[in-house]
């Protein structure tokens, strides 16, 4: 079987992109590496178009078509960190404002303050600040995938315990409600000590130890 730099060398304008062969023409990928399909991907649907290109001329167009590729895939790949950094910011924002219980309509609030800075410090970000986007709508779901993220962080974690223990510890809110604090300490079959918050309960009736255990209980179904 020939080499993919033979095919280049006799001008079939091909190049191998992401393991597998891509026609620098129609930007088509080619499935099957074989001299065959390349011929008759070639022959069917460009010779007609290039085979009048030859000696020089023909390798300047085949260098000018690879440059057009690269400069494709270094756009595409500048707009997908642009737009994760866009991402990875609105989560950082959101995890601030849950943190410190914010209200969550602040996140626009604090994109306001974000443009003001960058329009001023560093202009050439203003646009991945107004890419961003922190209404109350998105920070809620922001910090609903970080409270989901965590959660099933901690029961692999808990999961993963030989033997633990539970710690209670009940107090009350600035709104005179009982609030039943659940820790666990465990430890795995490694001798790892695992120690969260498992959960924090709010007991709007009475605090008896029936209803203490109904709290247990239901954290652990969870």
């Amino acid at each position: 079987m020939s080499s993919l730099q033979d095919f280049l060398d006799c001008g079939f304008f091909v190049i191998e992109h992401n393991d597998s062969i891509l026609c620098l023409i129609c930007q088509e990928k080619i499935a099957v590496f074989k001299e065959y399909n390349i011929k008759r991907h070639y022959s069917t649907k460009h010779a007609t178009k290039v085979d009048c290109l030859m000696g020089q001329v023909r390798i300047d167009r085949v260098n000018s078509l690879k440059q057009n590729i690269s400069g494709q895939q270094l756009l595409f790949k500048a707009a997908n960190q642009s737009s994760e950094a866009a991402t990875k910011i609105s989560v950082l924002i959101a995890k601030a404002i849950a943190k410190r219980g914010k209200p969550l309509s602040d996140g626009e609030f604090v994109k306001d303050c974000l443009g003001i800075f960058t329009s001023v410090a560093c202009p050439d970000k203003k646009s991945m600040v107004e890419k961003t986007s922190h209404s109350h709508q998105t920070i809620a779901r922001r910090v609903d995938d970080l409270a989901s993220n965590i959660q099933d962080s901690l029961i692999q974690r808990v999961d993963a315990c030989q033997f633990y223990s539970l710690g209670l510890d009940e107090s009350t809110d600035v709104s005179d409600t009982a609030q039943l604090a659940i820790f666990i300490r465990g430890v795995t079959k490694n001798f790892y000590i695992v120690e969260e918050l498992l959960d924090l309960c709010p007991m709007k009736g009475t605090t008896t130890g029936k209803d203490i255990f109904s709290e247990v209980k239901h954290a652990f179904l969870i």
